[in-house]
């Protein structure tokens, strides 16, 4: 079957799941309050819907995934493509990714160690799967994507069609590094990235100013279609700040202060905050403060990502799952309600 980026959700009451990066338990016990069976039915005939990123960080990324993929399998399930699932289809170790990538486990193991490694024999059978992931799945009442709705992008994914999910991103990789090369600007990104390689992933300290390797980054987030929905675009950041293993000079661009269509859409991704958090030094903070309100031009863009996949700091500071400020969170709808998997429930604004 040819692969399609955008497909239909079921006719049913959905249960939209946040960002799970590993965190099995706190995956059961979200389960448990939203009323699923073992098998992952529902006595009300619900149905789960994944907002991407179900992998990384946590410390049982292959239990997530098998037991998404057997739900899936039973028509209980349904997922959207994250860039961290990307990124191990793609074969691009990133921070937190030492479960699948062998060269991350030294990086990775000072913060997130322990964690369950998905052995290498099963990785081709697990890339093949993630193959299948859609970058979008709609209806006429929701729409699900992990990071951005780009409608810009929807052509070129169109005329994707008949080409594997790989084939197409490899392409559009090579259209986009001919772009890049031929900036003017490629020979001092290139400079940078030999001179400042290790201190762009050293967080004590601030590296130089890198502003071809922000060039680089702001048109690499806009211009390839896969990346720019699972991913986000992004803009220049007013200072460097530290995120996901590196420092950064370009920051998340707010895209839902340009989205007008009436239709409403749930996104993960941005690590949302339930708790009110003070502003951060370093970059601007492009969600609402308040954890249950809708964001966008038209408030009707709501990201679900209530940054579970920053429970490994509990870990290492020993603070129990029921004490966490970090927490894996699903959308009731059409009902419109969250459900935390301490149990809590909150309606949305």
């Amino acid at each position: 079957m040819p692969y399609r980026y955008c497909r239909p959700l079921p006719e049913t009451p959905l249960d939209i799941v946040g960002d799970v990066h590993g965190e099995i338990d706190a995956l059961q016990a979200l389960l448990h309050h939203l009323g699923y069976r073992e098998n992952g039915s529902h006595p009300q005939g619900r149905k789960l819907v994944f907002v991407g990123d179900l992998c990384d960080r946590g410390p049982n990324s292959p239990a997530v995934l098998a037991w998404f993929l057997q739900m899936h399998d039973a028509g209980n399930a349904f997922a959207v493509l994250g860039n961290h699932e990307l990124n191990a289809l793609m074969h691009d170790p990133k921070d937190g990714s030492g479960w699948f990538f062998p060269e991350r486990e030294a990086k990775d193991a000072a913060l997130y160690a322990p964690w369950h490694t998905l052995p290498p024999s099963e990785r081709p059978a697990l890339e093949s799967r993630l193959a299948e992931l859609p970058l979008i799945l709609e209806r006429s009442d929701v729409r699900i994507v992990h990071a951005a709705w780009l409608p810009y992008t929807f052509a070129r994914l169109e005329e994707a069609c008949g080409e594997s999910l790989t084939e197409q991103y490899h392409r559009f990789d090579r259209e986009l590094n001919t772009q890049l090369q031929t900036a003017p600007w490629y020979a001092d990104y290139l400079h940078e990235q030999q001179r400042y390689a290790e201190a762009a992933e050293n967080p004590q300290q601030t590296p130089p100013p890198m502003p071809a390797t922000a060039q680089y980054e702001l048109n690499r987030s806009r211009l390839h279609p896969i990346r720019a929905l699972t991913s986000g675009v992004e803009q220049i950041a007013p200072q460097p700040f530290y995120a996901g293993g590196r420092w950064r000079y370009t920051a998340r661009s707010s895209w839902w202060n340009d989205y007008r269509e009436p239709v409403p859409v749930l996104i993960g991704h941005y690590w949302r905050s339930w708790q009110p958090q003070p502003p951060a030094p370093d970059r601007e903070n492009i969600l609402p403060a308040a954890g249950n309100a809708w964001h966008g031009a038209e408030r009707n863009v709501f990201c679900t990502d209530f940054s579970a996949g920053a429970r490994w700091r509990d870990r290492k500071q020993q603070i129990p799952p029921a004490q966490s400020c970090f927490r894996l969170a699903a959308m009731r709808w059409p009902e419109r309600v969250l459900v935390f998997d301490n149990g809590d429930i909150e309606k949305t604004v």
